[in-house]
């Protein structure tokens, strides 16, 4: 079979370099060609591809078949890639012939921006074994094509890179060369590495958006600037939490007339060292002082002087909008000094948790708006997943919902990853038994399968997400590990959804883990408070409705109650261990890679959905004899933390089957359930405790 493209375009390139692959495992042998554009248009025998259909919009495609030919003509290059990456997946599937020749196929992105953020293991904000374990990964080249190639084949279209202080590794400047601690052999070998990570994104119609917090200045950077290194020393993030905002050392930073000529600079020769570069961003909140006139003139006066100064007009500009809101002075001192298609406002779209609800309220609790002409603005979600580092995640109709919801005007898309992780090297995984990759993110290449694809198209269909995994489970086998995956994946957000804390230094679930009070207890649960604006009724209010037989006041508000969502928890534990009975059926093919490693996930995601039930439950009773329940209660919620208990033991020996522990970063605690389980023991000896405090 013949393909016609033209071989200089790079995007195009990679589609067809996918359409042969599947070309090849059908055994049909194919020929590259060459030819114009338009000649590509009227070939009538093989495969043409045309990326300057000027009928169709940017990153849009048209399957046409016209005799024995197909064309795929996208509206650009990236149109082009996605057209021939749906048609390389049509001839996998075997439904390339179901293509009548009246009636073609279609794709165009329902999201304009599909990206992830993808904390740097340099200069992070915050320390931890997630990014000291991936150091040398993330300068490795071999890495990021791998990322990036996968990223690509997913729809993406961004990769946002976030450190505190990336510049010394990604730049160096005549004028303030000691404040680089790097000799010029390494320097040199730090901008290769980001020029070619930036160009490999490039070939494969991926920006990439590098992300700073501000003004954060290393100890050996301060020193060569000539200041006291402790201009630079931060310690530890927590134990100045309280001083974060209106700390002297934040002032004396932003009051430099040094600091801000070090950070316009370091700025503009990142801009002119990567041309590739599509994009920058930072915040006026951590790490800075004062009124919100002066936090943003510190901003104007370093990052937009120095994308002014670069002459860049093709670079954009990010905003984000967390902790300090200031809509007046952003559009005042940096909004209007941009062409509109350059700027965005960032905003933490669920928090720290988008696993949560699909349909997150904060936008109008938090008024993130007010001052803000949504009419002339564009808007980027951050999409926060600090909930699941470890389990496999998926659930199809979780990610649909979410993306629809994102589809407001104003809103030009997302990037969607985590501030305590990086899916670098799977350092969690021990590396023997079953495990026959890599990096984390081929572990969880559902989960960036989901949120890719289906930004772009949400109504991708099942059979799609079937024949996905079955490069990991097999063609038997891969209905059910979806189903497996879907039904456990909704026990994370029924949990948040009951049990909630805003950030995720606060909360991670997956471990029932905080930095503030560790191992959060039976008391803690008591006294939760559930996801704010989207229905859910506390554990404490239905007790006392209950209690006064007043369930029925205001019932039309409340989409979900605290036994609702036990429900949900005991359903998804109940369909997910279904499946992995029927999986454990085909043990000779489950002896080994993914299937083996996700059959113990989907077996830990049963234990750890009742342990959140009991808990819950228990919970629940504890509210009910506060409100004159009785010792009943007492003593019905003693025998549900007994049955948590057994669940959280069973959950640690399934995990310890092929994890090791791990010090996490925002939490700074060990992940590992068995170093919990005394925790556990105690939730029984708090529960009984109640009737001697009341």
């Amino acid at each position: 079979m013949n393909i016609f493209y033209d071989p200089g375009n790079d995007l195009v390139s990679f589609g067809v370099s996918q359409i042969r692959s599947s070309l090849q495992r059908q055994g049909i042998f194919s020929t590259d060609r060459f030819v114009s554009d338009e000649r590509a248009e009227r070939q009538m025998s093989g495969i043409s591809v045309n990326a300057r259909a000027l009928e169709l919009a940017p990153q849009s495609f048209r399957i046409e078949r016209t005799g024995a030919g197909i064309t795929i003509k996208g509206g650009d290059s990236a149109g082009a890639l996605y057209g021939s990456l749906e048609w390389a997946e049509r001839i996998a599937m075997g439904t390339d012939a179901c293509l009548t020749e009246d009636v073609p196929i279609r794709g165009e992105p329902d999201l304009e921006l599909r990206g992830v953020k993808f904390n740097l293991p340099f200069a992070p904000f915050e320390s931890g074994d997630p990014f000291r374990m991936n150091e040398q990964t993330c300068l490795d080249l071999d890495f990021w094509k791998a990322f990036i190639d996968m990223l690509a084949l997913n729809r993406y279209n961004c990769l946002s890179l976030w450190s505190e202080h990336p510049f010394h590794l990604m730049v160096v400047s005549p004028r303030f060369r000691a404040a680089n601690p790097f000799d010029d052999v390494q320097v040199d070998r730090n901008i290769r590495l980001f020029r070619e990570l930036m160009r490999h994104a490039a070939k494969r119609g991926i920006g990439v958006y590098l992300f700073t917090w501000n003004i954060r200045l290393l100890p050996e950077v301060a020193r060569g600037l000539g200041l006291p290194e402790a201009v630079g020393d931060f310690g530890d993030t927590y134990a100045k939490f309280a001083d974060r905002v209106g700390a002297p050392l934040n002032r004396f930073r932003q009051q430099s007339s040094l600091v801000k000529e070090y950070f316009r600079e370091m700025m503009l020769q990142v801009l002119l060292t990567y041309p590739e570069l599509r994009g920058i961003g930072t915040s006026a909140s951590e790490w800075m002082d004062g009124e919100a006139y002066g936090r943003e003139q510190w901003i104007a006066d370093t990052y937009l002087e120095a994308l002014q100064a670069s002459g860049r007009r093709d670079v954009r500009f990010i905003h984000r909008t967390n902790m300090q809101t200031a809509g007046k002075e952003i559009k005042d001192l940096v909004q209007s000094h941009l062409d509109p298609e350059r700027f965005y406002f960032s905003w933490k779209y669920s928090n720290a948790h988008c696993y949560s609800h699909p349909l997150p309220q904060f936008e109008q609790l938090w008024s993130a708006w007010d001052g803000v002409d949504l009419d002339r603005t564009q808007v980027l979600f951050t999409v926060r997943n600090d909930d699941v580092f470890t389990h496999r995640w998926g659930d199809p109709d979780y990610v649909r919902r979410y993306v629809r919801g994102m589809q407001k005007p104003y809103v030009k898309g997302f990037y969607w990853g985590s501030d305590g992780y990086v899916w670098g090297t799977d350092f969690q995984h021990i590396d023997y038994g079953h495990k026959n990759w890599r990096y984390d993110f081929e572990r969880h290449a559902f989960e960036f399968q989901l949120w890719g694809r289906l930004s772009y198209n949400a109504d991708t269909e099942d059979v799609v997400w079937a024949h996905l995994l079955e490069s990991q489970y097999g063609s038997i086998n891969a209905a059910r590990f979806l189903e497996g995956i879907r039904s456990a994946s909704r026990i994370i957000p029924a949990v948040n959804r009951l049990f909630w804390q805003d950030y995720d230094f606060q909360w991670h679930p997956e471990s029932c883990l905080s930095y503030t009070s560790g191992f959060k207890t039976i008391r803690d649960f008591v006294d939760g408070t559930p996801m704010p604006g989207v229905g859910v009724l506390s554990l404490r209010e239905f007790a006392r409705r209950e209690q006064h037989n007043a369930l029925s006041v205001g019932d039309d508000e409340c989409q979900e109650s605290p036994p609702d969502i036990i429900h949900v928890l005991e359903d998804a534990a109940d369909r997910t261990e279904a499946v992995v009975h029927e999986l454990q059926q085909e043990t000779e093919d489950l002896a080994g890679g993914h299937a083996a490693c996700t059959l113990l996930d989907l077996q830990a995601w049963v234990h750890l959905g009742r342990y959140y039930a009991c808990k819950f439950s228990a919970a629940l009773e504890l509210n009910r004899y506060q409100f004159g329940g009785g010792t009943i209660c007492v003593d019905r919620a003693v025998k549900n933390l007994e049955e948590a208990y057994g669940h959280w033991d069973d959950l640690g020996r399934l995990w310890i089957l092929h994890n090791r522990p791990y010090w996490m970063a925002r939490v700074k605690r060990t992940f590992g359930y068995p170093y919990y389980l005394e925790d556990c023991k105690r939730d029984i000896e708090l529960a009984h405790l109640f009737v001697h405090e009341t």
